[in-house]
């Protein structure tokens, strides 16, 4: 059964629809005195439930959609002119319909009259023509590309052309989706054209051509003609001479046959002789070579000793050399460690007595030892406040390592101030080990063991032990004092920063170039941490590592991380493998003293600094335009993530360029353009500005290596389409008013753009 095919019992149905039509129109004007309604088109609806054969709109049900459509569209049909507009719906169905119902394709084509007079359909907006509808066979076709050009400001103005233009070419497709296809592409260029004639003109010529269809001259004819007939005179007089070349060329094939007969029978004879000259010339090199050899190996044997005398005597002084060295190396060491002893014994003799008598000093130290805690809170915060007199332990603690070398004579000497990891003991003259410090014997070489990487104190900028409120404090002090010495940060540092120190594991999300890999550096170097790029995770062994064929462990950099503290940071989180990456999930989720067990049977406890930063493109639901390769994160690990997105920062880029303020403004409103035309067209815009390139452009500007054209060039303007190029330059002329300082340089990448569109191509 089709949309309009019903019982003739369903006719009393739509009679009532359009009876509920008119009562709405009366209530309407019983509630809105001031509201003139159509009364004449009232009483014409009146008569259609009357009688419904004698409206010109079959069948009734058709003719009651109609009149529903017109009445709802208030907004582009006045209430004085409901009649008017119906009677232009008899026209245009009379029209479109010369059968009725037996019109083919009646009940798809009916839906589509309906939609003309729908709010914002073409007969609201005075755009409908009939004279193009009937070029369209499917009318879907023609209602879709009316909606693509009715919004645009001179669509009306520029309708007449459109018909034009649609009727000269219509023969010349066959399929109605070619013409669709050529109708919109050519309508957007009348519309955008100052020049509609010569656009009307050049494209309908361009279809001719592709139908096969040239202006032939009447001259150009007979010209042809006349080069025809010479061109068959000079074939006819070609063939003779080739007949009289294919018998000169018999005559010389058998010359060439019996002279070459000869040749080769000369040259048999010649390379029979050379071959044997060949032959005995061979025997004499080989019996030259052979004597040579034996010579070679009676002077090799009686040098070898000679030699060999010589290297172990070089060896020997050598190595008496380095023995020297290494006891008047051990000798000043032991000097300056003993100076050192001594120096740390009065002052610490000098801080015992301040202590014994000063009162308060002794009620202090007896209340940090009633409360335990609140010792181990202050110490920690004396750390963060003296970094100074941290690097300089660690200095101390590094040179008296390098110096805790054994001297040939086999007497260990080392001393130092007592230090965690280290076995020390009481005479200065006796063996300090080190730890991560390798030991040498009496020999000289070191042992086959090393002991391993002592593990970090725990940071006190992540220790959850002091409040959040404190330790966020200290990291913005520190923010500030590198902001006032030139160093810039994105608008989303202090959110980044903050997750990462909550142990919340920030997900940053944004375009290539915005600054997310630097930010993380940022990171890692005001908060004093190590990190490590892993980059993207593509098997489960850039995690765990893996056990080798000898039964060794291949230590991954996730594991250093774990282990010893470190930022992990997963760059193109999406861009991985999501069957691997699901194995972040046993570290996203662990707790402060959750431990893993490695393939190689480690069991490792998790450090108190260890922390994960990711980034990727996508927010993690698989590619989109730009970023086509990107997969899909899996459920669980998304979740385990806190998503940031972190975009491009004008304010940075402001510092980047500094003094060259034409060219931020610049960037300014190219940017401004990009996002308009991925606002209009719903998608990313192509050839974005970075971050990354300002800070390319800044080195251009500073070294002065490119010229402003150049820079353009090759920033703005190359592998960008004539069409999306001429967007930006007038929606940048719309704003360059509000940027003066662009001005300059907004001219001459106008004028580039407009030479290029010129010459019809783009560099």
């Amino acid at each position: 059964m089709g949309l309009f095919d019903k019982k003739e019992n369903d006719d009393k149905l739509h009679i009532k629809r359009i009876e509920k039509v008119i009562n709405s129109i009366n209530d309407d004007y019983t509630y809105n005195l001031t509201q003139s309604i159509d009364r004449a088109f009232v009483t014409y609806c009146k008569e259609i439930c009357k009688d419904p054969v004698s409206t010109k709109i079959q069948p009734i049900e058709l003719c009651a959609e109609l009149i529903e459509t017109i009445v709802a569209n208030k907004a582009d049909i006045a209430a004085t002119s409901y009649l008017a507009v119906l009677r232009r719906a008899e026209e245009i169905y009379a029209r479109i319909f010369p059968y009725g119902e037996n019109t083919p394709n009646f009940e798809l084509n009916a839906m589509v009259f309906v939609s003309l007079f729908k709010q914002d359909g073409l007969i609201g907006k005075g755009l409908f023509n009939v004279t193009l509808y009937a070029t369209f066979k499917d009318k879907d076709n023609y209602i879709e590309f009316m909606d693509s050009i009715k919004r645009d400001a001179k669509c009306n103005e520029c309708l007449h052309d459109i018909i034009q233009y649609g009727l000269s070419v219509r023969a010349f497709f066959i399929d109605d989706e070619t013409y669709t296809a050529n109708m919109k592409d050519v309508a957007q260029k009348i519309l955008r054209s100052g020049d509609v004639k010569a656009v009307i003109a050049s494209e309908t010529k361009r279809v001719e051509h592709m139908a096969g269809i040239y202006d032939i001259d009447e001259a150009d004819v007979a010209k042809t003609e006349q080069q025809l007939a010479k061109a068959n005179a000079m074939l006819s007089e070609t063939v003779g001479i080739l007949e009289q070349a294919d018998a000169k060329t018999m005559q010389l094939s058998r010359v060439m046959k019996d002279t070459t007969d000869a040749i080769t029978e000369i040259s048999k004879r010649e390379t029979n002789l050379i071959s044997m000259k060949a032959a005995t010339a061979k025997e004499d090199m080989n019996a030259a070579y052979n004597s040579f050899l034996e010579e070679q190996k009676q002077e090799v044997i009686i040098q070898k000793d000679v030699l060999l005398g010589q290297i172990f005597s070089e060896a020997e002084s050598k190595l008496n050399e380095l023995r020297t060295m290494a006891r008047a190396i051990t000798t000043a060491a032991n000097s300056e460690l003993l100076r050192i002893n001594t120096e740390a014994s009065s002052a610490m003799d000098k801080i015992n007595n301040m202590v014994a008598n000063d009162k308060d000093i002794e009620k202090i130290l007896s209340k940090a030892d009633e409360n335990k805690e609140l010792y181990d809170r202050l110490a920690k915060l004396e750390l963060l406040n003296n970094q100074n007199i941290d690097a300089i332990t660690k200095g101390i603690e590094a040179q008296a390592a390098a110096m805790n070398l054994d001297g040939a004579n086999g007497e260990a000497q080392a001393a130092t101030t007592p230090n965690k990891g280290a076995t020390v003991v009481a005479d200065p003259m006796q063996t300090v080990q080190m730890m991560g410090t390798p030991q040498f014997s009496s020999a000289g070489l070191p042992p086959m063991e090393v002991d391993p990487q002592a593990i970090p104190e725990v940071n006190p900028l992540l220790d959850t032990s002091i409040p959040f409120e404190t330790r966020y404090k200290m990291v913005m002090e520190e923010k500030q004092r590198r902001i006032a010495k030139g160093e810039h940060f994105h608008k989303m540092f202090d959110d980044v920063v903050t997750v990462l120190m909550e142990d919340a594991n920030p997900y940053m999300i944004g375009p290539s170039g915005c600054g997310k890999t630097f930010m993380v550096k940022q990171i890692a170097s005001i908060l004093n941490l190590d990190f490590i790029d892993i980059g993207y995770i593509n098997e489960e062994y850039d995690i765990l590592g893996f056990q080798t064929a000898t039964g060794a462990y291949s230590t991954p950099n996730f594991y250093r991380c774990y282990k010893y503290g470190k930022i992990a940071f997963c760059d193109e989180l999406d861009n991985g493998n999501s069957r691997a990456t699901v194995k972040l999930n046993s570290f996203l989720s662990n707790g402060k003293d959750a431990s893993y067990s490695f393939p190689h049977g480690e069991n490792v406890k998790r450090h108190q600094n260890f922390r994960i930063i990711a980034a990727g493109n996508t927010a993690g639901n698989g590619a989109d335009a730009n970023y086509n390769t990107r997969e899909k994160i899996e459920e669980s690990v998304q979740q385990r993530f806190t998503p940031v997105y972190v975009g491009y920062d004008n304010y940075v880029e402001e510092k980047i360029l500094g003094e060259y303020k034409d060219w931020y403004q610049f960037c300014v409103i190219f940017r401004l353009a990009t996002d308009a035309w991925s606002n209009q067209n719903d998608c990313a815009a192509p050839g974005i500005l970075t971050t990354r390139d300002t800070a390319r452009i800044r080195r251009y500007l500073d070294n002065k290596s490119l010229d402003m054209g150049k820079i353009l060039d090759y920033e703005f303007i190359q592998t960008k389409d004539m069409e999306y190029l001429a967007f930006l330059v007038q929606h940048m002329g719309g704003s360059v008013a509000s940027y003066p300082g662009a001005g300059e340089i907004y001219k001459m990448f106008a004028a580039k753009v407009n030479d290029l569109r010129q010459k019809g191509g783009v560099r």
